[in-house]
């Protein structure tokens, strides 16, 4: 069976180049989440902070944070890298259990279908045998209008996720 804690795996679209975060991301993601636009459509839910980063060493802390919890196989953070511009504008982050969670942060000027779709394809395509998971679930407030489009022609649909709101569940 594939262990994403062992292979490291890494994703090609049109657009982007979906890695592991590394902590040369640091200066290029803070534009993302300094990014009050993007900042309102993140998912912190049973997260410690809200990442509203506003300094590089910030989040240089947050991506050691992260390292170190796929070190511990808790969580995987994807850098979404813009090929082209060769950086970081946004991340994914993946865990499994019962059902996989995801949550995709990037900056506001790609919260476009074009690009969403690429990545909400790649996960789709990937990440269900990738994390063992049946059910993958994200989130995505009603101001998220591009994201719940892609959402719902990928094969997602609205549920009540443990009493929370707002969240879109596609099952294998």
């Amino acid at each position: 069976m594939r262990s994403v804690y062992k292979e490291r795996p890494s994703f090609e679209t049109e657009h982007f180049h979906l890695r592991l975060v590394q902590l040369e991301d640091a200066e290029s993601l803070v534009e993302c989440y300094s990014d009050s636009k993007s900042q309102e459509l993140f998912n912190a839910d049973n997260c410690k902070g809200d990442f509203c980063i506003y300094t590089t060493n910030n989040m240089r802390e947050c991506l050691f944070a992260w390292l170190k919890a796929y070190e511990q196989e808790a969580f995987v953070r994807f850098a979404i890298e813009d090929k082209t511009l060769h950086k970081a504008v946004g991340t994914i982050e993946m865990f499994g259990g019962d059902i996989g969670i995801l949550r995709i942060d990037i900056k506001s000027s790609y919260e476009e279908e074009l690009y969403l779709n690429e990545i909400v394809d790649t996960c789709v395509n990937n990440f269900y045998d990738l994390f063992s998971v049946k059910i993958i679930a994200t989130k995505a407030i009603e101001k998220a209008r591009n994201r719940i489009k892609v959402l719902h022609e990928a094969g997602f649909c609205l549920s009540g996720f443990y009493g929370r709101e707002n969240y879109y569940l596609r099952s294998k």
